[in-house]
């Protein structure tokens, strides 16, 4: 599956960008990430799991100093998650947060908690953002709830720009008579 998105993103000291759009995306994301490190050192934490060194490293075209400015984090739980952003220093390097939004769909965890934790991790988004300014992506549950729809509006409110990404739909294959 292809998507369309804007590689061109521009991060602004400042704010933090929400990137929605199906897992697809990620590779894009990783690329925008190998761009940013060109420039200097970059945090990804990585929320879901999607960070794919080989990716990124394709993206560097192999260039061993632009991966030794990214630093990467992995959180397994929304728990982890908001532990990882409030240990995060605001230093001035922007951040890549790749998939936030998928330890909160864990329902092992109430919504009310799951809600708390989140408008924490935002807190700290904010206190990042002033440093340096980053990205934050999430992909829509695989099952639609209400739950999630209340956390991407959590997000949506606090991000100074949204960017929906959707699959650009495959060319249909030509008909074959036999």
């Amino acid at each position: 599956m292809k998507t369309s998105m804007e590689t061109n993103i521009e991060l602004r000291t400042g704010s933090w960008l929400l990137v929605v759009g199906p897992r697809a995306i990620c590779p894009t994301l990783l690329a925008l990430t190998a761009r940013l490190a060109e420039v200097g050192p970059v945090r990804v934490l990585d929320g879901g799991n999607r960070f794919n060194a080989y990716t990124v490293a394709r993206a560097a075209r192999g260039r061993s100093d632009i991966l030794n400015r990214i630093t990467v984090s992995r959180a397994f739980t929304c728990y982890q998650v908001f532990s990882l952003l409030e240990s995060t220093q605001a230093i001035q390097f922007p951040f890549v947060v790749l998939d936030l939004l998928s330890t909160f769909y864990d329902e092992s965890v109430q919504i009310g908690e799951r809600k708390r934790l989140l408008r924490a991790c935002i807190s700290h988004l904010e206190r990042l953002e002033q440093a340096a300014g980053g990205v934050v992506s999430i992909h829509p549950p695989a099952v639609p709830s209400q739950a999630a729809v209340e956390l991407l509006g959590l997000l949506q409110a606090s991000a100074v720009d949204t960017f929906f990404v959707q699959p650009v739909a495959a060319a249909p294959e030509p008909m074959r008579l036999f």
